[in-house]
């Protein structure tokens, strides 16, 4: 769970380097939001090639990515189900899962 605080950092520095380049039309604030927002990809691209049981992992991408918590909750539940993976159940993926990162959202 070390990335998510970490991708959560990069994601407030490119909102607040985009204030600053409404203020001033600088290269220097594009070339670093574009710096950022190529780690924040290249992190979202090793977390969807994790292993199947990094529930947590997968639900905060899925979020990440525009899902609602809810559509990535049943996403990963029927990925579980197809894969044999446990938990399947919804309401263990919320309770265990979908709590640990809550406070990253």
């Amino acid at each position: 769970m070390d990335a998510i605080p970490y991708i959560n950092d990069l994601i407030q520095e490119i909102r607040i380097l985009n204030n600053l380049k409404n203020d001033k039309n600088n290269a220097d604030i594009d070339e670093k939001i574009n710096n950022k927002q190529q780690k924040i990809n290249d992190i979202k691209q090793a977390l969807s090639e994790l292993s199947n049981n990094q529930i947590c992992y997968k639900l905060y991408l899925y979020i990440l990515n525009g899902m609602s918590p809810s559509k990535a909750i049943e996403k990963i539940s029927e990925e579980n189900m197809m894969n044999g993976i446990k938990p399947t159940d919804i309401s263990t993926l919320w309770k265990n899962y979908y709590k640990k990162i809550k406070k990253y959202l």
